[in-house]
């Protein structure tokens, strides 16, 4: 049967029916073909995409990847037909791909499940079908339909109203996943104007005869149960004949309604054997046998660019979340510790820095207002567990979960664990009913150790793949970033007595350990600002992460014949430049009006351009934009801001 498939897919390409390229569009994570499209992708070697994997150009469709963009000759469609193409169809629709319908009508592009073929699968035409069958192909029907009745029909419609309790209401019209109306299960009112509806519109309704699902063993809570089962079946269509799968999908539920509803719907899948009464050929197959010599091979550009940019900003979102609960870490250690607050200099600024990365509100950062908002002790704990705040660890937590779980085929399975493990620590049934400081520091504590835990396979078992760069690029971006914003609220403006100050900032960028084995316990401003800022050896500091991120974008793919800088080269270069000569003696000099102001300058340097660099790579590798789109305004700054993805407006 597969083989039939891929010879018939191979039939309908427009160009290269030798070798085409096939892609399976699928709605994506959460639908009920995630599994089976998947299966199928890598069983038959095509191409599992997403509508944003791909682009339209002119009238061809492409799929995008770090390379550019790519042709594909044929697209097996397992989204729905209103949700196809946005600008023809369903407006709202995120599923599929802008202009499809103008590459199927140009010819350029073959659509396996062809746009439309879902008026087939119409409850209204059921009635009709042993008729078409004789009329059309002067033969019965070898398999019969559930008895169906449509109510446009004044015959059928009076059986449905004197059979009510007997039957299953259906919108005729319509094909989805809408629950039918059991008459048997309402009440006399709901009956009632069930049947008023009828008579108004009776040829928006059809009335079917009620399943009686067969049952089969499953294993549930320890035990066997009897679940209703439902077979889903397939069929390929050639131009020569048609082929049936021989077997089903087999969805199972404790609950027979649930099937009713669609045949797709049910809570477990069971595998379906079809028993042969002679010995079966095991040669056909489409996997490789033994035998097969496999091409050695190094990963390339073909990486798609939505998995990029998932890559990109699962790293980021970690970083933030590190960044964040370290923060939060070393401000609850001071808040507890035997001192007075109005003893610890350092606070006014932790608090400041907090408030920056939107973990308090703003009015604790200003002086005065202090004192007219809840105390700090019950007001910190309880942002560990923030849901309300877009800009809190929890948020950032999902985030991170949801963009590992979009390219969970990339990442290790342990890696998907520490990232389960972190939602349901962080948000899951254990939250505490009260939060104390001492809880949300274990939970901390905890949070830090795993993410740490993941750094550690990033560094040790993801291949220096363009992935891996990605996953890279993320952090040291938002890590660059969020250095900045710490180091702006927290060292601009220096307290009296700056030593507090510094150990807090170096403990919350995890540079204690390494200042104290240079310089002991002799804490000094100058030494501070050079570890965390100008120091190219520590991975922590600024330069660091610049000089990373420039390495990180030269060993990424450009276009052929390129021989200048990309935008988000030249950026990063910017970037780069003034951190490599800062002189850390003028960064501490504070002046007159008691700030750093060279430091100052430096670190909005960095916290504008981060920004840009961010969109400049997007542009770059992750939309495919081209110059010749842009509509208005700035030529650059237009495409990387309007075209930007979801996430980078999750700051």
């Amino acid at each position: 049967f597969f083989g039939s498939m891929r010879r018939h897919f191979r039939t309908l390409a427009p160009r290269q029916k030798d070798n085409p390229r096939v892609a399976l569009l699928t709605p994506g994570h959460g639908s009920y073909r995630d599994f089976e499209d998947a299966y199928l992708a890598r069983y038959l070697g095509y191409t599992l995409v997403q509508g944003r994997d791909l682009a339209v150009r002119g009238e061809r469709l492409h799929l995008k990847t770090l390379g550019g963009l790519l042709p594909i000759e044929v697209l097996w469609r397992h989204v729905s037909d209103r949700k196809c193409d946005p600008l023809e169809l369903d407006p709202h629709s995120t599923e599929g791909v802008t202009g499809l319908l103008r590459c199927k009508r140009g010819g350029e592009l073959a659509v396996v499940n062809s746009i439309g073929t879902a008026i087939a699968e119409m409850p209204a035409l059921i009635p009709f079908l042993p008729a078409a069958a004789k009329l059309l192909l002067g033969e019965t029907l070898q398999l019969p339909s559930v008895a169906t009745y449509w109510c446009g029909a004044e015959k059928e419609r009076q059986y449905v109203l004197e059979h009510l309790d007997e039957l299953v209401l259906r919108d005729a019209f319509a094909v989805s996943d809408t629950r039918p109306v059991m008459p048997v299960r309402c009440t006399a009112e709901e009956k009632e104007a069930l049947v008023r509806r009828i008579k108004a519109q009776p040829n928006r309704f059809v009335g079917q005869h009620r399943l009686s699902h067969s049952v089969t063993p499953v294993w549930h809570g320890e035990r066997f149960e009897p679940w209703h089962v439902s077979l889903r079946t397939f069929v390929l269509q050639t131009k020569s004949n048609i082929e049936v799968l021989p077997g089903a999908l087999a969805r199972v539920s404790p609950k027979e309604d649930l099937l009713s509803n669609s045949p797709t719907q049910g809570q477990l899948t069971q595998d379906c054997w079809i028993v042969s009464d002679k010995p079966v050929d095991h040669e056909t197959t489409l996997l490789s046998n033994d035998d097969h010599t496999i091409v050695l091979r190094r990963s390339g550009a073909e990486l798609p660019s939505r998995v990029a940019e998932h890559l990109f900003w699962l790293g980021r979102y970690v970083e933030r979340c590190e960044s964040i609960a370290r923060l939060l870490r070393t401000t609850l250690a001071r808040l507890v510790g035997e001192d007075e607050l109005n003893d610890l200099p350092e606070m006014t600024r932790l608090v400041a820095a907090l408030a920056a990365v939107g973990q308090l509100e703003p009015d604790y950062a200003i002086e005065g207002l202090d004192g007219a908002m809840p105390q700090l002790d019950s007001v910190l704990p309880s942002s560990v567990f923030d849901t309300a705040n877009p800009r809190a660890l929890q948020n950032s937590v999902a985030s991170a979960l949801h963009n590992a779980t979009a390219v969970r085929d990339r990442i290790s399975l342990d890696a998907y664990r520490i990232f389960q493990s972190i939602h349901a620590d962080i948000s899951g049934s254990r939250r505490p009913t009260t939060v104390n400081v001492s809880r949300a520091m274990e939970r901390l504590n905890r949070l830090i150790t795993h993410l740490m835990a993941f750094s550690g396979l990033t560094a040790e078992s993801l291949t220096r793949t363009h992935g891996w760069r990605f996953v890279l690029l993320g952090r040291r971006l938002e890590r660059a970033d969020q250095t900045a914003e710490l180091l702006l609220a927290t060292m601009v403006r220096p307290v009296a007595d700056e030593v507090g100050l510094c150990e807090s900032i170096l403990d919350a960028t995890d540079s204690l350990m390494t200042y104290r084995s240079r310089y002991l316990s002799l804490v000094r401003p100058a030494p501070a600002i050079d570890l965390m800022v100008t120091d190219e050896t520590n991975p922590r500091s600024l330069r660091f992460q610049l000089n990373d991120i420039q390495q990180l974008l030269s060993d990424l793919p450009t276009e052929p014949g390129r021989v200048a800088l990309g935008a988000d080269e030249r950026l990063a270069r910017e970037l780069q430049h003034p951190l490599l000569i800062a002189d850390v003696g003028t960064l501490t000099e504070v002046n007159a009006s008691g700030n750093r102001v060279e430091l100052q300058r430096l670190l909005e340097l960095v916290q504008a351009k981060i920004p840009q660099l961010a969109n400049a790579i997007a542009g770059r590798y992750l939309i495919h934009t081209a110059p010749e789109q842009t509509l208005t305004g700035d030529r650059e700054q237009s495409l990387d801001e309007s075209l930007m993805p979801p996430e980078a407006t999750q700051r």
